[in-house]
């Protein structure tokens, strides 16, 4: 299940919000080794607090098995003013219709799995809530940095997005920033990969977004 959480709306769901802070500590700083800021057991940085759009994957006991962060590109954001280099000729992405994604998280163990073995439930699950949120949004692409495992593994279920650039090494990892195109054929991949014809999300929460931007 999704769940959807603009930034402006953290203390109604201060339970989630913990639990996907603590999910990201768990795998950023644990797991993987990143030089990260950790507070109070939260991993939590400065574009946390520009009140992004948190997308949830929850299992069914409502507890957070992944999740992620979009921020428009048109103000800060990870892959123009953290990772530049990542960009081709000091290029920026700024426009109203590219988001970026960032902090996707997905939680090692207790996560159902779906038809495709190389493809977890939250991963399915969030992959089709950003194409959803792109669509509502009415955005034409999502832009997002990650590694080279992660590109690996959407390159064989053919779900990996259009390098902007090189990879580069960050921290000792060898580092991709992407594109997506939002629209149909993004939806058709990661729906046949998930074995689910609809996932449900919450307009309120959309439009709370699209509102901020507007304004």
């Amino acid at each position: 299940m999704i769940k959807v959480i603009p930034g402006q709306w953290r203390e109604r769901h201060p339970r989630l919000i913990d639990e996907m802070h603590r999910l990201r500590r768990s795998v950023f700083h644990e797991r993987l080794k990143w030089q990260v800021n950790v507070i109070n057991q939260w991993e939590i940085d400065g574009y946390d607090a520009l009140d992004p759009l948190y997308v949830l994957s929850l299992d069914e006991n409502d507890h957070v098995i992944g999740g992620l962060r979009l921020l428009p590109t048109t103000g800060f954001n990870m892959l123009n003013d953290t990772f530049p280099q990542l960009l081709p000729d000091g290029a920026r992405i700024q426009s109203p219709l590219i988001w970026e994604s960032s902090r996707f998280t997905v939680r090692m163990t207790g996560d159902m799995r779906v038809d495709a073995p190389t493809i977890s439930r939250a991963t399915a699950e969030l992959g089709m809530a950003l194409n959803e949120i792109g669509k509502e949004a009415a955005l034409t692409h999502i832009v997002t940095v990650y590694d080279r495992a992660m590109h690996r593994m959407l390159t064989r279920v053919g779900c990996a997005g259009e390098p902007l650039g090189p990879p580069q090494c960050i921290g000792g990892v060898e580092t991709y920033a992407v594109l997506y195109e939002v629209g149909p054929e993004w939806d058709m991949r990661v729906r046949a990969l998930a074995g689910v014809s609809e996932l449900p999300l919450e307009r309120e929460a959309i439009d709370a977004m699209r509102t901020r931007l507007a304004g």
